[in-house]
């Protein structure tokens, strides 16, 4: 589907002294003791990182886009599905090895006071990551003549050859949740723009020299990735010294909410993914599964604002106990702007610039109402997971990727790609809905215990 959600699913902890922030409005609410210029000064500050990490997002959609012109122009469709369905593969078993380690870890980061300890708390995480990322490794090669096997795509040795530049998979989750969890948003944003430079610095060196295929397109993916999280790291600084406490207190927290947790986040991106690898497995052809995927990026920067938004206040939603009323009016009219937008321009710019992948156009709308619901629910999201509510967002993705893959299921064998279009639309529809009736049970709750106390 359209929207990878990433649940950062998180214990409950209480709001620090001098940090009762109330996010419902400017002023801040009753008992929230901060002066309306204080809390000024604050919306001001989201405004501004949410404005940097949507401009880096926005840099790195364009840098994206160029990517994706030249596997256009120097791919053929099927090499184009082939690398839409590995990178699905990695993708998803990459967050399959993740275990919510690195949510976890971005809520003991986002709580922690001493700089030294953020910096031992950072060695911790990044010790555990890389443990992961060599298993991931050497798991992809395992998995990669079943695969071939089940779906038959071709795709074994694609997979075989790129199992080296896998391991720095599971660095990108780690790095977002980090930055995410110690409020580093212009180093986040840093992030986000050299990861899809580097990756399209080299499907331009491919494209130029006649080797852009499926395997090196996903080779300069991973390389994307390995050059960002490891410059991003070093800028981090983090520290084994004193690091084994917070590697204690990491796997204390993931054991005590690490089942709701990875069953949100594991659920959550098969649901994102199914389509692709649905299609890939009614239809035997590779092509249209390269047409879906190209259309589909067109639609992604929709719901970017709504994300960025939610990832700047991630810190400040885990002590404070509403989403502000203003946060979603301004999200829910940027996103229906841009979807109307969307529709309008885009059947022009496919023609223009994927001549090619023009006859699926019309796929652009079930993909914007997509877009809008999965823009819509981010804040949502977000605001959950940062107050601990691992069983609600459980409940959220199980019934989610229950739907998905069933009307996958029917839709994409009778109706192909198209049918797979509409179930996405349908299911992001589902996801908001399920989102604000558990942040309203939320809400009920906080007021129940307000008049008990």
């Amino acid at each position: 589907m359209l929207s990878e959600q990433q649940p950062a699913t998180l214990p409950e902890t209480p709001t620090a002294p001098g940090d009762s922030e109330s996010i419902s409005g400017v002023s801040g609410g009753s008992g929230s003791g901060r002066p309306f210029k204080t809390l000024y000064a604050r919306l001001g500050e989201t405004s501004r990182q949410t404005s940097l990490l949507f401009s880096a997002q926005s840099g790195s959609l364009l840098f994206g886009f160029a990517s994706s012109l030249l596997q256009a122009r120097f791919m053929e469709r099927a090499e184009m599905g082939r690398f839409a369905f590995c990178l699905s593969i990695i993708v998803i078993i990459g967050l399959s090895f993740e275990f919510g380690i690195s949510s976890a870890g971005a809520r003991v980061l986002a709580l922690e006071r001493e700089h030294a300890g953020e910096r031992s708390a950072l060695g911790a995480l990044l010790l555990l990551t890389l443990i992961i990322g060599a298993i991931f490794a050497l798991f992809i090669i395992a998995v990669a003549g079943p695969i071939d096997l089940i779906f038959h795509k071709d795709v074994r040795w694609i997979l075989v050859a790129t199992a080296g530049l896998a391991f720095f998979q599971p660095l990108q989750p780690f790095v977002e949740q980090c930055c995410q969890g110690l409020n580093q948003i212009r180093r986040l944003s840093a992030f986000h723009l050299l990861m899809s430079g580097t990756y399209l610095a080299s499907m331009t060196a491919l494209a130029f020299t006649g080797r852009l295929n499926a395997g090196t397109a996903l080779a300069g993916y991973l390389t994307g990735i390995a050059i960002a999280s490891v410059w991003t790291i070093i800028g981090l600084r983090p520290t084994f010294v004193g690091s084994g406490h917070f590697l204690k207190l990491t796997l204390k927290e993931t054991r005590r909410f690490g089942l709701n947790l990875y069953v949100a986040r594991v659920a959550g991106l098969l649901s994102s993914r199914a389509d692709q690898l649905v299609i890939a497995y009614f239809i035997k052809e590779a092509a249209p599964l390269g047409m879906y995927a190209i259309v589909q990026k067109f639609a992604n920067p929709i719901m970017m604002a709504g994300r960025s938004l939610a990832t700047a206040r991630f810190r400040s939603f885990a002590r404070a106990d509403a989403v502000s009323r203003r946060i979603n009016r301004w999200n829910a009219v940027l996103l229906v702007g841009a979807a109307v937008v969307l529709v309008i321009a885009g059947p022009v710019a496919i023609k223009l610039f994927f001549p090619r992948y023009a006859e699926a156009s019309w796929l652009l709308v079930p993909f914007a109402i997509a877009s809008v619901f999965a823009g819509l629910f981010q804040p949502y999201n977000v605001f959950l997971a940062s107050q601990g509510r691992g069983r609600e967002l459980r409940n959220v993705v199980a019934v989610v990727s229950i739907a998905s893959f069933a009307g996958l299921i029917v839709m994409v064998p009778r109706y192909g790609i198209g049918g797979a279009a509409w179930v996405a639309s349908a299911v992001m529809a589902l996801d908001y809905l399920l989102h604000l009736h558990y942040y309203r049970l939320f809400k009920q709750s906080l007021s129940k215990q307000a008049v008990i106390k």
